[in-house]
């Protein structure tokens, strides 16, 4: 992919691998960040001067270091930041992306309310439910 003239910034799940040769870490780590998306990273080395490095610069949610880059842990807050992963959907807060609280008032039986609401029209005090509602 070095020298294509088109590059592809899409989110592909399959066995896809887009290769770029670079001179340098920084220049890797400038290249991965060339993407609107940033699910998971990882870093192949034995330094522990290049992964601090690429820790503080790559642009992703979740970041390995000689690791797979599946099998992140559920109690993990696991996800990706740009367009891919929902930013934070997984371990303690999985609960706030899954879900959404709401209000609720209910009554067994349809009725007219007992005074004028506020911004509703002027019902006469005989309507009944049944002529309001037809």
């Amino acid at each position: 992919m070095t020298a294509a003239s088109k590059r592809v910034d899409e989110e592909i799940f399959g066995p896809v691998l887009q290769l770029f040769r670079t001179d340098s870490l920084e220049e890797s780590i400038d290249e991965a960040n060339n993407t609107s998306y940033g699910l998971s990273s990882g870093l192949l080395s034995d330094s522990q001067e290049e992964f601090d490095l690429f820790h503080t610069r790559i642009r992703a949610g979740v970041i390995n270091w000689n690791t797979p880059l599946t099998g992140a842990s559920g109690h993990a807050p696991f996800g990706g930041i740009g367009r891919s992963g929902n930013h934070r959907p997984s371990g303690y807060w999985a609960a706030d992306y899954c879900s959404y609280p709401t209000a609720s008032l209910e009554s067994l039986k349809l009725m007219l309310p007992q005074q004028k609401l506020p911004g509703i029209g002027y019902l006469p005090p005989s309507t009944s439910a049944e002529e309001c509602c037809e």
